[in-house]
């Protein structure tokens, strides 16, 4: 997020917060559908303070967010995405490349704190004896991580795509992403159990450089943005 569009997030953030707890459902709502819209974050950004203003406005009449912006929120915000410029091709591959060097450099200190060399590095320092700086990725890790990051970024776009959806429905379909993340555990824990094969050893100051790497270009993509 470049200085100009922080700048504009921050003044929405404290919008926000005079938005009634009877419209705050409904444009909650729409902000997450903005969210994956096919438009900058800057653009994001204007339309959040424009709709942000129109319900404050509303509210101060007595009325609610439906009344200015009509029953169907969906087709609003649709009509909004595509009054705007869609995300070039180099904005696309600079969010793409963003959202997956900071997932990266996140399960990179997960995957350091929970490998099997870090406790006894730890107890050992404490204890002043000799020191192994080795630790070990395995075949289960591997994969592990691979699939989170996909299955994060997907489940996100799909959620935030169906915030629209009310009553029973919105309820089945949470129950369906509850099955799907229990599946998705099991998966996770099936592979880390037959991928418990080392692939390679590396120095956690190696690792720790990489995983400040890939946070750090996530910060200059994110400015890019």
């Amino acid at each position: 997020m470049n200085k100009k569009t922080k700048e504009l997030n921050r003044i929405n953030n404290s919008l926000d917060e005079q938005v009634n707890p009877e419209n705050r459902e409904a444009f909650t709502d729409m902000i997450c559908y903005l969210r994956v819209g096919n438009i900058s974050e800057y653009d994001q950004e204007v339309v959040r303070q424009d709709l942000t203003e129109m319900v404050i406005s509303a509210q101060q009449r007595g009325e609610n967010i439906s009344s200015v912006i009509g029953e169907d929120y969906k087709a609003f915000c649709d009509n909004v995405i595509a009054s705007l410029p869609s995300k070039t091709i180099k904005q696309k591959m600079i969010d793409f490349f963003d959202l997956v060097c900071l997932c990266l450099s996140l399960l990179g200190v997960i995957n350091m704190v929970m490998a099997e060399e870090t406790i006894p590095l730890i107890r050992n320092a404490i204890a002043g004896k000799q020191l192994n700086y080795n630790i070990s990725v395995s075949l289960g890790s591997v994969i592990s991580v691979d699939i989170i990051v996909v299955a994060a970024i997907a489940i996100v776009d799909i959620v935030m795509k169906n915030v629209f959806l009310i009553g029973k429905k919105k309820q089945n379909d949470r129950l369906k992403a509850f099955l799907v993340g229990g599946g998705l555990m099991a998966v996770f824990l099936l592979i880390a159990w037959l991928g418990r094969a080392t692939l390679f050893t590396v120095n956690i100051f190696i690792a720790l450089a990489v995983v400040a790497i890939l946070y750090i270009a996530h910060k200059v993509l994110s400015l890019l943005a």
